[in-house]
């Protein structure tokens, strides 16, 4: 079985959203391994040294008896268009370190940046993040993503962003779009429905 990893946000010197990551980790590791043991994640990473300048990626890597951290400077992609590719099997419910399928998806967007997945003829995500489309003012993301990311989950509780099964056949009723994860803010530019190209 592959090895799990959590992408964290450190900025100045601090893990953001520490509390979605524990309870993601803590779900996989049940799941897949049938571990139940409390931890604090937080309490975990005290002891980490961080730089308190810019923004890093720290990628906690892990399974039920190791692990192992990686930090280095964040550097968003910058990304103005999505290829629409389908694969109705796909599957990507915990975040494993290997993502032989999602690479070859994104090698598929030709001129475009990234890549829009759908599934079984439903919107999902990009390659590597979590979407949202605006209507008027509300932002909806789809209500089966292939990951439930910790950004996502912490907008939905926020009522910032609201559940949506979202058809192919939608995308053309909403005026933008934005990708979000747990590095990418909300509040990153928006993309224009007129980029999603098929």
């Amino acid at each position: 079985m592959s090895l799990l990893f959590e992408s964290i946000r450190i900025e100045n010197g601090k893990f953001e959203n520490l509390v979605y990551h524990e309870q993601r980790m803590k779900r996989s590791l049940k799941a897949l391994f049938g571990v139940d043991e409390p931890f604090d994640l937080e309490a975990d990473l005290l002891h980490v040294p961080v730089p308190d300048e810019s923004i890093y990626k720290c990628r906690l890597i892990y399974d039920d008896e190791r692990r192992q951290l990686e930090l280095e400077e964040y550097r968003p992609r910058i990304v103005k268009s999505l290829k629409i590719v389908e694969h109705d099997k796909i599957n990507y419910e915990f975040k494993y370190t290997d993502r032989k399928t999602l690479n070859h998806l994104f090698s598929l967007r030709e001129q475009c940046d990234d890549v829009l997945i759908v599934k079984r003829g439903l919107v999902t995500d990009t390659s590597y993040a979590n979407v949202a489309f605006r209507k008027g003012k509300e932002w909806f993301t789809p209500w089966q993503p292939l990951l439930k990311g910790t950004m996502r989950q912490q907008l939905l509780e926020y009522d910032k962003i609201h559940e949506e099964e979202i058809t192919l056949r939608d995308i053309q009723d909403f005026e933008a779009v934005k990708i979000f994860n747990a590095m990418l803010r909300f509040d990153s530019e928006e993309i224009a429905i007129q980029n999603i190209v098929r």
